[in-house]
């Protein structure tokens, strides 16, 4: 992760490969290609989003829609932290329709937290079609930032290994953006030029300068980058035991006394990891009493 400001224009900037985190998340919801395709890009869009944020902060992004794809979310952190899930995960596309995939009008969330504590949250309608390009319009309308964003990711002919390579980039107008040239920067991202740019493997650090170059070289008054390196993207989880444990204590007495009756160990699974909690009757009667 790379981070940073355009010199002398005012325009914050973020990049990310997320290659192997995206890979660790596809793989662990068995995503079909349409459903890694957008979840990948959806992980790469909030990774990018946290990037910026102040030290120990979240951001949680909600995609809610419409189609066959229903709801994405993506919990990321300023610290690089990463989950996410897709909802379904396999989605069987028949068809490259995009009103099938997203429906007629959709929704995106974003809720800003620290240490648990929600700082501010938003929610703006999005008609756009793309993940991606949807959180950008949600951070222009509810947050009243102008952004833009753009994320690639492609495939290997290999379930065990499906994510070749997943990176992206952001840019946000600082206080004081001259909007016009902002916006002459955000169209050069959605380019063919940038596109191609972003769908390479650049092991060298000069690939990042290359692009950055490709998007304000040409912008008077750009004087440099400012730079810093970011956090590594990983894949964590917060879910544990004690959590789950909280979530049965929700349950209303009358349910309580039915999984009492039925004396059946209690499953819940974390949609995040998929990772599944078995929770006895006494387990349970010993979280309801504390």
């Amino acid at each position: 992760m790379i981070k940073g400001h355009f010199s002398g224009l005012d325009v914050a900037f973020a990049c990310a490969m997320t290659t192997q985190t995206v890979k660790t998340i596809v793989l662990k919801h068995d995503c079909d290609p349409a459903a890694a395709h957008l979840l990948g890009r959806a992980v790469t869009g909030a990774l990018l989003s946290a990037a910026i944020l102040p030290e120990g902060q979240r951001i949680n992004v909600c995609w809610k829609y419409n189609g066959v794809l229903r709801t994405i979310v993506v919990d990321a952190g300023q610290d690089g932290t990463v989950r996410g899930f897709i909802s379904p995960p396999q989605l069987n596309l028949e068809t490259d329709d995009l009103n099938a995939l997203y429906g007629d009008l959709g929704d995106v969330q974003i809720v800003t937290s620290q240490a648990g504590k929600i700082l501010n949250s938003g929610t703006a309608p999005v008609p756009l079609h793309d993940v991606v390009n949807d959180l950008a319009y949600t951070h222009c309308i509810s947050n009243q930032i102008e952004t833009g964003l753009n994320a690639l990711i492609f495939f290997n002919a290999d379930p065990e290994n499906p994510v070749r390579l997943c990176q992206g980039w952001m840019i946000q107008a600082l206080p004081g953006c001259d909007l016009e040239r902002f916006d002459r920067i955000r169209r050069r991202m959605g380019s063919p030029v940038f596109r191609d740019l972003l769908s390479c493997r650049h092991e060298a650090d000069n690939g990042f300068e290359t692009m950055a170059y490709s998007l304000v070289a040409e912008e008077s008054g750009f004087t440099g980058l400012h730079r810093d390196t970011g956090r590594t993207p990983q894949f964590a989880c917060a879910c544990n035991r004690e959590k789950m444990e909280a979530v049965v204590r929700t349950l209303p007495i009358p349910e309580r006394m039915e999984l009492v009756r039925k004396k059946e160990n209690v499953v819940i699974g974390c949609q995040f990891c998929n990772e599944r909690y078995e929770l006895t009757i006494d387990d349970c009667i010993a979280a309801w009493n504390r």
